[in-house]
């Protein structure tokens, strides 16, 4: 793909786009979005303690080596 013209007068534009039934003037713009919520994610977990003990499992698991 080659350009072989780059337009920069607005009124031949504005023409080109009304002939081939293009609209003329650009879309509006959608507000900006909001940053994410973090701190809702975060706040449906318990925090981390690192002294907290693991909870002992419900069953009862041998580390025995058999050969």
């Amino acid at each position: 793909m080659r350009i072989i013209a780059f337009l920069t007068v607005t009124a031949s534009v504005t023409r080109i786009l009304q002939h081939l039934g293009e609209p003329t003037r650009p879309p509006p713009l959608s507000p900006a979005r909001g940053p994410p919520e973090w701190e809702e994610s975060f706040a449906q977990s318990l925090p981390f303690d690192p002294q907290a003990t693991e909870p002992a499992p419900a069953f009862e698991f041998d580390q025995t080596v058999v050969w």
